[in-house]
């Protein structure tokens, strides 16, 4: 699956109990967002695995306890734990190569810092800090348009959540160009082309200002 990385590789994978204990780090509306957009229910609280997410970061070289039992960070780490803490979007975008075969990616958006995260097996995510000068939607339709180009009879389907509630978008290939609609539960909305890949990201800019403005100057 093609993702959009920073140029600078600061990319980084994480386990259940890396990030449940990155989770708690803050008591944030934010954080309980995040883990709920992660699929972390009653793990992002358990106390056993955030300690042994603190001992795994610990191993890795990713976290340091001084003396004073002061915790100090890689800043990779401190790049995820801010924007999961403090994030005012999150934007899944589910990869269908068929009915019954897809993948998702989670864009995670702060005031500062943009994640994308890209699920593993076993509750476990890659994490990718996106390139400040590229914008969110560029970022979401250039993975849109990758992932059709190479499953010409896939779909998408985008969930975008900000201050003022969701709003979801359906993208497939047609030939050429894309066809995008919105969706309301189970009600596909009036369909629209996008030329490009420049109109899609407009489509998805249009998209996510029915939710709100938030981050990066929406």
């Amino acid at each position: 699956m093609t993702v959009v990385q920073a140029a600078e590789d600061m990319s980084l994978g994480f386990g259940i109990a890396d990030m449940a204990y990155l989770l708690q780090l803050q008591d944030t509306q934010a954080s309980i967002t995040s883990a709920a957009m992660l699929r972390l229910g009653d793990e992002a609280k358990d106390a056993g695995l955030i300690r042994a997410g603190l001992s795994s970061l610990i191993a890795r070289g990713l976290a340091k306890v001084a003396p004073d039992s002061a915790v100090s960070f890689d800043p990779r780490i401190d790049v995820v734990a801010y924007t999961v803490a403090n994030a005012v979007r999150w934007t899944q975008l589910d990869l269908l190569q068929s009915a019954e075969v897809g993948d998702s990616v989670l864009q995670i958006e702060s005031d500062k810092t943009r994640l994308l995260l890209q699920p593993r097996t076993m509750l476990t995510w890659f994490a990718v800090p996106q390139d400040a000068g590229v914008s969110p939607e560029a970022a979401g339709s250039y993975v849109i348009a990758q992932h059709l180009l190479e499953h010409p009879d896939g779909g998408v389907r985008i969930r975008t959540t900000g201050p003022a509630g969701s709003a979801e978008l359906l993208v497939r290939r047609d030939e050429d160009h894309w066809v995008y609609a919105p969706l309301d539960g189970d009600v596909v909305g009036t369909q629209a082309i996008a030329a490009d890949e420049a109109a899609l990201a407009g489509a998805l800019r249009e998209l996510r200002a029915t939710t709100g403005n938030a981050a990066h100057g929406e």
